[in-house]
């Protein structure tokens, strides 16, 4: 009986013991995450900011292209998380919302609807855009694109 005994006390040890390792590595994981999160939320207004003004600047430069001759673009900031574009001809409207809370910034033009979420470069420490499978957006080429292909 002292052998099976010491066997199911090593055992017993064993589990508590991986039990406990499991533990503090769920901890840890949700300590990691947790303070991404909030990294998200506090870098996320400066870069839906600098999103929102390189849109704006995309649409003055084409309308200050002397081959138009014209308005083309027209942007409205509606409240500090929204900003409206305008094409006038043809008409089309391209929304932009930046959600704090969810980390994301939500594009609305018709048929053409989704989000951007606000990640975060682990070597850089900045925040990104992406998309749900992780892909990372250059803010520039993304600004381009809602423009030319949103408000086609």
């Amino acid at each position: 009986m002292g052998d099976f005994a010491k066997r199911q006390a090593a055992q017993i040890r064993y589990a508590e013991e991986q039990r406990e390792n499991t533990m503090k590595q769920a901890n840890t994981e949700s300590q990691a995450f947790v303070e991404r999160e909030n990294l998200k939320r506090r870098l996320g207004p400066d870069l839906w900011l600098s999103f929102r003004e390189l849109v704006v600047a995309k649409c003055q430069a084409v309308n200050k292209e002397s081959e138009l001759g014209k308005e083309h673009y027209r942007c409205h900031d509606e409240l500090p998380n929204k900003l409206r574009v305008i094409r006038l001809n043809p008409v089309a409207n391209l929304r932009l919302e930046f959600f704090p809370d969810g980390s994301r910034i939500h594009y609305d033009s018709g048929e053409c609807v989704g989000d951007y979420l606000i990640g975060l470069d682990e070597s850089s420490g900045q925040a990104t855009l992406s998309d749900a499978y992780q892909r990372v957006f250059e803010p520039e080429l993304t600004a381009e694109h809602l423009l030319e292909n949103c408000l086609e």
